[in-house]
């Protein structure tokens, strides 16, 4: 099954999205773009709370 997280969903003025099989892919690559991007540290479960099922 996959997983996506757009910023948008949550919030920002953000044209960021992805989608990944690979949950713990996924997590890293939100909570990168969230530090890097948006200056904010979210942990795994933060993450999680974030998915859809695409």
């Amino acid at each position: 099954m996959s997983h996506r997280v757009t910023c948008r969903e949550h919030g920002f003025d953000c044209d960021f999205e992805v989608t990944s099989e690979n949950e713990t892919e996924l997590i890293e690559f939100v909570r990168t773009h969230a530090k890097s991007t948006h200056d904010l540290s979210v942990s795994d479960d933060d993450v999680r709370g974030m998915m859809h099922s695409a």
